[in-house]
């Protein structure tokens, strides 16, 4: 079964995450899905969560980018990477953060991509909504 197309596959998992996340999580705005791509966030569209469906390279990157101004991304970064040890206790050994262009930083895995299917959009939604739940409180502080 070839499985789902990357924009039906984002949809859906869309949908899914406001059904896993609790209250105030569930009031998120969307962008996408487009070119395999989402993008999820609470007000600041230039702090946000993504999920990017990579079938070129048959992975796929999951996390929270920091896409403003320099100096803003770098404060989130240096937040994030003071709670490493927690993050990564919540999240898992596989979560880096970093700054991945001259200006962007971000909290993020890479994964294997397999087929999009239902099995795999749970799982993948279930991730996402742990990265959420992780790490919104840990922006909204800082």
């Amino acid at each position: 079964m070839p499985g789902m197309s990357a924009r039906h596959f984002l949809a859906e998992m869309l949908e899914l995450l406001r059904m896993q996340l609790p209250g105030e999580l569930k009031e998120f705005e969307s962008v996408g899905p487009w070119h395999g791509l989402v993008k999820v966030h609470y007000g600041d569209p230039t702090a946000h969560y993504e999920v990017h469906v990579q079938r070129r390279h048959r992975q796929i990157e999951l996390g929270l980018h920091f896409e403003g101004a320099a100096q803003e991304n770098s404060r989130h970064l240096e937040n994030m990477l003071t709670r490493m040890g927690d993050i990564k206790k919540q999240l898992g050994a596989e979560v880096e953060a970093e700054q991945w262009t001259r200006s962007w930083t971000r909290v993020h895995e890479t994964m294997e991509m397999p087929v999009l299917d239902e099995d795999f959009l749970m799982e993948l939604t279930s991730r996402l909504s742990q990265y959420i739940r992780a790490l919104q409180p840990m922006v909204e502080e800082a």
